[in-house]
């Protein structure tokens, strides 16, 4: 008996000498300071002429004197976390402003955060009667959701269910071995429901269904209105784009029911393939929306597109394209590649 009590004991104490070890060894291993930075806009500002967060004020009667695109989209086109004058929609206008001339080009950002593309359908009806000369619908692989009621945001510290792991309050938010396994299972559990929760969207016949009968009273407003549309397929910021990005499959089928609808249409998913997220997202770790940066080469990729496609006016095309910015002299051109 006094031997089994012996060994027991000396379990109990070997059990907690290494929970000691290992709880010691993870302190060691996560040691990094807090964030205590953030990257974000001090303040936000908006035209006063202008009702909406989206855009400068512009007439909605489209003048003689312009040239207007119309972005529709939802929250990547609007860009929350970020001033209006950043989105790819701002970047491709003031590309497009460089040249004088007796037109001007405007570049009308119609997003609205939340938005699928059964919202989207009124968004360009307005457009429509607006003016647009083109139409450029932003496509998210969340377009299929079906929602009751009419988005007009996103709302501040609103649940997320593919958050990351956040530490309990207490002696728990402590104890650094808890909350390391906590942390694996939680981000492995939300990693797994963030990549099904979209493929589901796209497999559920009732959401695909509404997706594709949205799409094609989408396009054939427009083509009924003798105006040109154009849509750019963008990746999910969620998942980091390369070979084991698991939504490959839905860009494909995206792009299957964009050529059934006879819509041209760009995938712009390859510029950010091995880039790492914490430089795309807007808010890494807390925010998947694409950031500056991400808008930045949405912009440029976009506008060669459409040049290619000659949806550009003439008079303002880029007329000189430098493959350096390192002085104040204009520099080495680019050549197409």
């Amino acid at each position: 008996m006094k031997n089994l009590l012996l060994s027991f004991l000396t379990a109990i104490i070997s059990s907690l000498v290494s929970l000691v070890l290992i709880e010691i060894l993870i302190r060691v291993m996560t040691a990094t300071p807090a964030a205590t930075w953030s990257d974000r806009p001090a303040f936000y500002f908006r035209d006063p002429a202008n009702p909406s967060m989206q855009n400068y004020s512009y007439e909605p009667v489209k003048p003689a004197n312009k040239f207007r695109i119309a972005v529709i989209g939802d929250s990547f086109s609007f860009a929350p976390y970020m001033q209006f004058t950043d989105t790819f929609s701002a970047k491709l206008e003031g590309m497009l402003k460089l040249n004088k001339t007796e037109r001007k080009a405007e570049v009308i950002n119609y997003g609205v955060p939340a938005y699928s593309t059964s919202h989207e359908i009124g968004t360009t009806k307005r457009a429509l009667s607006e003016g647009a000369d083109l139409v450029l619908l932003q496509i998210t692989l969340n377009d299929p959701e079906i929602k009751a009621h009419r988005p007009s945001g996103i709302t501040e510290n609103m649940n997320d269910p593919f958050a990351v792991y956040t530490s309990p309050k207490g002696i728990l938010g402590k104890w650094k071995t808890y909350n390391f396994v906590m942390q694996k299972l939680h981000n492995n559990r939300a990693h797994a429901a963030y990549k099904q929760y979209f493929v589901d969207l796209y497999e559920n016949p009732k959401t695909y269904a509404a997706f594709e009968g949205s799409m094609t009273e989408l396009i054939e407003t427009v083509k009924k209105e003798n105006k040109p549309i154009v849509a750019v397929v963008f990746p999910l910021f969620g998942i980091a784009m390369d070979n084991s990005y698991p939504f490959y499959p839905i860009h494909e089928k995206v792009d299957a029911l964009l050529t059934k609808l006879g819509v041209t249409h760009m995938d712009i998913s390859s510029i950010y393939k091995g880039i790492p997220l914490e430089r795309l997202q807007v808010v890494p770790g807390g925010d998947r929306h694409p950031n500056e940066i991400a808008h930045r080469m949405a912009a440029e990729k976009i506008y060669l597109w459409l040049e290619e496609l000659k949806l550009i006016p003439e008079e303002f095309l880029i007329q000189e394209k430098f493959a350096t910015r390192l002085g104040v002299n204009p520099q080495r051109k680019q050549t197409k590649k």
